[in-house]
């Protein structure tokens, strides 16, 4: 009896250990999930806005010839398909950012290889170069620890941006905004020095070089093109009223503005696109987990920096939700157990009190001896 007693304790006292076990480990998950400030570009547009929002990333190859002269026209097509929508073009009224005073936006990124970047103390060093357009530094918002973005809209197109690590190989510094480099024979200006995030996924895969960051227009110029430079990666935040709304938009118009002689099949071959809201979800990392496989292995499509630490906390997060499957199994069969038990239990107490009670009322039978 003391023996089945000890066995119950162990089994209750087992069942609690995994419950709060699970507790932890989705803790844990949302811990991670907020890690990535630029995964929730969409939550910080939508602000107090009733009307959803959705952060989509399309990866393109080469292959693709999706360049910055159709951006234009990617543009028209978007808008175009919001008014057919009916949607509010008045986002401002209805946030909680004031500065939000479009609908939507979006920014491109190329990755430019490695280039050698010359200080003003003929000190070089080589860097990983990311050309960007667009609103890339509304949606990708890395630490300032010296000076300021750069901007599309600026009237010089001169101006660069490179983290701590390459300012201070420069120049033993990371205060030098306003300085000049020089790349490719060409001076620039440095607009702002920015931090490298440090969580860990993102330490994982930054990697030990420096990183520099060029508009298109500068990069053309140092390249000798002006045809147009292909687009690595497409991001946008725009409206998505009901489910798949904005992934299809962009999908769609990412597909007519590719080159019109490719097939179709051979177009969506070439691209990958991904809705970055609700990546972390329950649902989001049960999906995740489903397809647990494309994240480990190799994709014809060369994901940027963030991406890459995105797919490591995607990895992470589905890996923790299985393990809280695994260990919420025990509690939940020894649940479904108790209540079969209990179920037994009523069921024979039921049973034996009703034929007491028809035994409390059934004649007695005389004794025949005498």
């Amino acid at each position: 009896m003391k023996k089945l007693k000890k066995l119950q304790i162990l089994r209750i006292s087992f069942a609690i250990f995994c419950v709060i076990l699970v507790i932890f480990l989705q803790v844990l998950s949302t811990i991670l999930s907020g890690l990535l400030y630029y995964q929730q570009a969409a939550q910080r547009w939508q602000g107090d806005s009733e009307l959803k929002f959705s952060q989509i990333s399309v990866f393109l190859r080469q292959e693709a010839d999706f360049n910055t002269n159709q951006i234009v026209s990617l543009h028209e097509q978007i808008n175009t398909e919001l008014q057919t929508a009916a949607l509010d073009s008045d986002h401002s009224e209805n946030s909680g950012t004031p500065e939000n005073t479009r609908l939507w936006y979006d920014c491109y990124s190329t990755q430019g290889g490695q280039m050698e970047i010359t200080g003003t103390r003929k000190k070089s060093a080589q860097a990983f170069v990311t050309v960007v357009g667009g609103d890339f530094f509304t949606m990708h918002t890395p630490r300032i620890a010296d000076g300021s973005y750069f901007q599309e809209s600026d009237l010089m197109q001169d101006r660069v941006v490179m983290d701590t690590r390459l300012a201070w190989q420069l120049f033993g510094s990371s205060e030098v905004a306003g300085m000049e480099i020089r790349i490719q024979n060409r001076t620039c200006l440095i607009a702002g020095v920015i931090e490298p995030e440090t969580d860990y996924a993102t330490k994982t895969v930054y990697g030990d070089t420096a990183r520099i960051y060029l508009s298109y227009t500068l990069y053309q110029e140092l390249q000798g093109n002006f045809s147009g430079t292909h687009i690595d990666c497409y991001e946008a935040v725009l409206p998505n009223p009901v489910r798949n709304f904005a992934k299809n938009l962009i999908s769609d118009a990412i597909d007519s503005g590719a080159a019109q002689a490719a097939e179709q099949d051979e177009q969506k071959s070439t691209k990958n696109i991904l809705e970055n809201t609700g990546r972390y979800t329950l649902s989001g990392r049960w999906k995740q987990l489903r397809h647990i496989r494309e994240l480990v292995t190799a994709e014809t499509v060369t994901y940027p920096y963030w991406e890459n630490a995105a797919r490591i906390i995607c990895f992470d997060t589905a890996l923790l939700l299985f393990l809280s499957i695994l260990f919420l199994m025990y509690p939940v069969i020894y649940l479904i157990w108790l209540c079969w038990k209990f179920y037994r239990f009523a069921d024979r107490t039921i049973w034996q009190k009703r034929m007491a009670y028809r035994n409390r009322y059934r004649p007695q039978i005389p004794n025949s001896e005498p």
